[in-house]
């Protein structure tokens, strides 16, 4: 009894880890780049000649990898990092607000990042929204992140949709400080982008999905680290030939996060199982259970694999 308890103790504690874990990605110098320019835009503005563009919208299909990539990021920046104000309080540079599915209104948002503040979130939009800007002047924030931001796009008004790149807008274009914007989701946010202020003020980060044979290396990356380097297990022979990565690309419709999740999966699957090779049926399985679909529709196993319909685990991942 004692052994299976400090099995099941050590199993916990290597998944806790290896979620943990970042593995760099085909996004990440293009998440960084546009982090320089933020950084050196900011200062720009303290000398009075800044770029309008200071909003980021990167869009793309859920479990590409947008949050993980741009929050990694941002983390290793000093200058997002939290500071000591006048009264010796720790006050931070940035936020992050990841969206929820109530916030579906300008309104909504502002409260929320309100509450992020903990600040009180009566009042009307007008003198709410005031009361964001003082605040984040107050504070001397320089970035906000809004993830998930197609929850407040997806109104079927065209008012509301207004009101949202209003505030934006209103975010973007302050003569009075530096702020600038990260806003991820899905790809309708990109649609902000109608409006003629915001396309001026924003650039673009589009996050896809990944090719099987262009980005062959990339899948490669994710199994040798995943697996080997952070598991500690050795990959069977099978699982070194490109066919067998070609369908480990499609299971996951090429989607970065998702290959993540999906090799922890497999991975955290052989340890259990007290095993020391990762081998096919490990993804055989996981992909099973993953999908629900039957063994002549599994990935792993038929041989027609490039022409099964894996439209129904694209859910979540388009508008």
């Amino acid at each position: 009894m004692v052994d299976q308890i400090t099995t099941t103790v050590q199993l916990s504690a290597l998944r806790a880890g290896v979620r943990a874990k970042f593995i760099e990605g085909p996004m990440d110098t293009l998440v960084e780049r546009d982090l320089d320019y933020i950084i050196t835009n900011i200062e720009d503005f303290k000398n009075g000649a800044a770029s309008p563009r200071r909003g980021i919208i990167a869009y793309g299909p859920s479990g590409t990898g947008k949050t993980t990539a741009i929050r990694h990021a941002v983390a290793k920046r000093s200058e997002f990092q939290p500071h000591l104000n006048e009264h010796g309080e720790l006050v931070p540079r940035s936020i992050y607000l990841k969206l929820s599915s109530q916030c579906s209104s300008a309104i909504d948002v502002i409260r929320a990042l309100l509450r992020e503040m903990n600040l009180p979130t009566e009042g009307n939009k007008e003198e709410l929204e005031r009361e964001l800007k003082n605040q984040v002047r107050e504070r001397q924030i320089s970035l906000i992140h809004l993830d998930e931001l197609q929850h407040a796009v997806r109104s079927n008004t065209a008012k509301a949709f207004e009101a949202i790149q209003d505030l934006l807008k209103e975010m973007l274009d302050r003569d009075d400080w530096h702020l600038h914007m990260i806003l991820s989701g899905m790809p309708r946010i990109h649609n902000m982008r109608a409006d003629g202020q915001i396309h001026r003020r924003t650039f673009v980060l589009p996050f896809h999905c990944m090719d099987p044979e262009a980005d062959d290396k990339w899948v490669e990356k994710l199994l040798v680290e995943t697996a080997v380097n952070f598991c500690g297990l050795t990959l069977d022979n099978e699982l070194l030939t490109p066919e067998f990565r070609e369908r480990l690309c499609l299971s996951m419709n090429g989607a970065w996060g998702k290959l993540i999740e999906f090799i922890q999966g497999a991975s955290f699957r052989a340890v259990a199982h007290n095993r020391k090779v990762l081998k096919k049926t490990d993804f055989t399985r996981e992909f099973e259970r993953v999908s629900g679909f039957s063994d002549d529709e599994n990935i792993f196993l038929a041989k027609n694999f490039r022409d099964i319909d894996l439209s129904d685990l694209r859910f979540g991942m388009e508008d």
